[in-house]
């Protein structure tokens, strides 16, 4: 128990040391077991943590990038080798993992998708030819195809830089989670204040109709299906799923003691746990599934802002 609590404990720290704004509170219960929250609550005797943040020790990564038949602009350029690096560095800095442990993936972009299928083929990758970007694990490599908005493609290959970091530390993360954490970073970005992830309009919409049309899966349901049957929805084309995983992350994200819950999920998945998602909740949620499936809907009606400063 006092590992856990350790772990909790530089979880917190690691996570909420750019959050300057937000004040979290601990309290002990008559259990001796330790609580952390953003949420003023005057019905127990709670005390402010105090967190000091430490300086990272983050430096960027050499990515090599070639492009066949195709030119890019060094701004272009520039664009993906930031890209994939702000992928690195969340991993590194918010999901507190060691991230030089990682090989750093090798970048492949073709001209068109008809180049993109045939090398796919080649590679015996052929049930990923409809694809606009796939990670392949044995050259540590992101293949993608230049689609007519060029910005798509680079948000392509940060989706695939997110399957590459986890399928290498946390080959045990369930798909809704891998999935989900890949369809933010897509969205992520650096400025002068850090990272950040912005709204992803397209999964916001789609969410917004399956929830209208009463489509929109429970969150114990989502939590408690196994990968196989997530992805098997997914490749169907007929579900919500990859958009409702991407929203979800990005609600767990909007909120600091939210965002520690995925961390130790993560974490929980890391050393090689392979219980369904929904079993960790209690342990991991403040108010387990319950309280997780309310403030989801909360937030469902307005989704807060529409950046999420990490």
């Amino acid at each position: 128990m006092k590992a856990v609590h350790s772990v909790f404990v530089f979880a917190l720290f690691v996570i909420f040391a750019s959050t300057v704004s937000a004040k979290i509170y601990k309290w002990v219960d008559e259990d001796g077991k330790v609580h952390f929250s953003d949420r003023l609550d005057h019905s127990v005797q709670q005390e402010v943590v105090n967190v000091k943040p430490s300086a990272s020790k983050w430096s960027r990564f050499e990515i090599d990038v070639k492009a066949v038949d195709i030119e890019l602009s060094e701004e272009e350029h520039r664009q993906i080798v930031d890209g994939v690096n702000n992928v690195y560095e969340f991993f590194d800095r918010v999901m507190s993992f060691d991230m030089y442990e990682t090989v750093p993936v090798n970048i492949l972009i073709f001209k068109n998708s008809a180049e993109y299928r045939d090398y796919l083929v080649r590679k015996n990758r052929g049930m990923s030819v409809a694809s606009y970007g796939l990670y392949i694990p044995s050259e540590h490599q992101i293949v993608v195809y230049v689609q007519k908005n060029r910005s798509l493609t680079f948000k392509t290959i940060k989706h695939e830089v997110s399957h590459a970091v986890v399928d290498t530390i946390v080959p045990y993360a369930p798909a809704w989670l891998n999935e989900g954490l890949a369809e933010q970073m897509e969205m992520l970005e650096r400025d002068e204040s850090g990272l950040y992830f912005e709204r992803h309009h397209e999964n916001q919409w789609v969410v917004d109709q399956a929830r209208e049309q009463g489509r929109l899966a429970a969150i114990d349901q989502l939590l408690k299906l196994p990968s196989n049957k997530w992805r098997h929805s997914d490749l169907s084309g007929r579900g919500s799923l990859r958009a409702q995983s991407g929203q979800f992350v990005y609600f767990l994200f909007s909120k600091p003691t939210s965002r520690n819950f995925v961390v130790r999920l993560m974490h929980n998945f890391n050393r090689g746990d392979r219980t369904i998602s929904y079993y960790l909740v209690d342990d991991n949620y403040i108010g387990g599934v319950t309280m997780l499936g309310l403030d989801w809907r909360r937030w469902l009606h307005d989704q807060g802002e529409g950046i999420v400063r990490l």
